[in-house]
């Protein structure tokens, strides 16, 4: 059976309500309730209105969110590197059809692939008024929005042959509305990329569901130097590869715990609704009359001889056993990459201890930057060959120092002393300084030369006593004050060699 642009690929129903589950449950609390019982199922003789109640006294505590922000935030708390040729520089402030600058793609690109784990971008050049000099843009497609895809073999390689992307765009005819429209992208029977784009016909696009829903409204063989190409510009960012191939979402597992503990938490917050108050209770010959209508200190009962009173409290074990499924599962949530909500837990393990243990748990991190930089490399790479630029000229780094390791005041003077003794040189030292977070890591050691100059300093002795003087000021980490520095130190001269003649 052929496939048409509204054929889905059976990955992507695979995994299409794995994507909506981590997307709802990143959004938050109000979202997750607003799905009812899709994620809380209604207990066996509740009435709605009791539902309500038992919906509303649940809580959502946003572990997937935070963990993700957490992981980004260990990404981007330095800025992503880009070197670019002077032809592609206008997309360091507008890369893509949004308008965003290539920082903000690099973060929102992690953020996607860490989350649902899958992201597609497709290279293009404007629809309208290009002339010789028009760049490149670059358009990004959610998970959501590439629902079929095809490879195949071709001279012994895997090459992709076909992507069908679905987009939205504002409707000519109500600026209320959105219409939709489908983008095939194929490797036509002559080798060449060709871009056919499907408009949606009749009522909202999204009821559609056969070939006859969508109409063919133009068919176009790009072009670069007046030459068709012979490849797609389309790339795939996994959080382990570049394939087409659907990955297991990586927040999938703490997802599925989070909305777990969200429904024990919904029946733990029911049962202390229910057990929490103490009921009076009196048995006995009374009539309505004797009935008590109040209680505490202020009310007197009088009743029949031979009554019996007492309260009605909750004995078993039933509250704690909820409790302690609630813990495990906070338990699993940190295993799976939620340390956030045990934070201080471990508060005797030694510095370097914890740093190697973080690193050892962000190997998924590691992981997904690798991958979103070689997918913005690929496809800067295609940028370059279309525009005329130098590839060579390219590059791009995102952060990989996850843990903050700010140098104390003895390092830094160990290392200024060890730059004047000679032992290593300026960059060497300048490069010590950016490790340990003293100097801006995105500023290279000959800006850095520009600045001293700038600022009529030199490269010896002005140097020298600044860094010591910042020295002495630091705060040491073992006797809470400055480091003591022989204020000679700063105008010492390495000492003369003796001359080899």
């Amino acid at each position: 059976m052929p496939r048409t642009v509204s054929t889905f690929h059976a990955d992507f129903a695979r995994r299409a309500q794995q994507w909506k589950r981590i997307r709802d449950a990143l959004e938050g609390c109000d979202n997750v309730k607003e799905q009812g019982e899709a994620y809380l199922p209604r207990p066996s003789g509740m009435d709605l209105e009791m539902f309500k109640a038992y919906l509303k006294r649940a809580h959502y505590f946003p572990t997937a969110e935070r963990t993700l922000r957490g992981l980004s935030g260990l990404v981007f708390r330095h800025a992503a590197q880009f070197e670019l040729p002077t032809r592609l520089e206008p997309l360091r402030e507008v890369a893509t059809t949004d308008g965003y600058s290539l920082e903000v793609l690099a973060e929102q690109v992690t953020n996607e692939v860490l989350s649902v784990g899958r992201y597609g971008i497709l290279l293009d050049y404007p629809s309208e008024n290009t002339t010789s000099n028009s760049l490149p843009y670059l358009a990004t497609y959610t998970a959501e929005n590439v629902t079929d895809w095809r490879v195949q073999f071709i001279e012994g390689m895997r090459v992709l042959t076909r992507v069908v992307l679905r987009d939205s765009f504002d409707s000519d005819d109500d600026d209320q509305q959105s219409s939709e429209q489908r983008l095939e992208l194929v490797l036509n029977p002559d080798g060449n990329y060709e871009m056919r784009k499907w408009q949606a016909a009749g009522a909202t696009a999204t009821t559609k569901d056969d070939q006859g829903s969508w109409i063919l409204s133009s068919t176009t063989v790009p072009t670069v130097s007046g030459k068709p190409l012979k490849r797609i510009p389309f790339v795939f960012i996994n959080p382990y590869d570049l394939r087409p191939d659907v990955e297991k979402p990586p927040m999938l597992d703490l997802v599925d715990v989070n909305l777990s503990l969200y429904r024990n938490s919904a029946d733990y917050e029911h049962a202390l609704f229910l057990t929490s108050q103490p009921t009076p209770w009196v048995a006995g010959a009374i009539n309505e009359e004797q009935k008590p209508t109040h209680i505490g200190s202020g009310a007197f009962w009088v009743l029949p001889e031979g009554t019996q009173v007492g309260m009605l409290e909750f004995q078993g074990a039933g509250i704690q056993a909820m409790e302690r499924a609630m813990e495990s599962k906070k338990q699993e949530m940190a295993a799976l990459g939620a340390r956030m909500i045990h934070e201080g837990q471990n508060r005797n393990e030694s510095q370097e201890t914890a740093q190697m243990r973080g690193r050892s748990e962000l190997s998924l991190l590691t992981n997904v930057v690798n991958m979103v930089e070689a997918g913005l490399y690929k496809i800067l790479t295609t940028a370059c060959e279309w525009s005329g630029a130098n590839a060579a000229d390219l590059d791009v780094r995102l952060n990989r120092d996850w843990i903050a390791t700010k140098m104390d005041a003895q390092a830094l003077t160990a290392l200024v002393k060890a730059w004047q003794s000679g032992a290593m040189s300026h960059q060497t030292l300048y490069e010590n300084l950016q490790r340990g977070e003293i100097a801006p890591v995105d500023r290279s050691f000959e800006d850095e030369k520009d600045m001293i100059e700038e600022e009529g300093g030199d490269l010896g002795m002005g140097v020298n006593e600044a860094l010591l003087t910042a020295a002495r000021q630091t705060p040491s980490p073992q006797n809470g004050g400055g480091v003591t520095v022989p204020p000679s130190a700063a105008a010492r001269e390495p000492e003369a060699r003796p001359d080899d003649s």
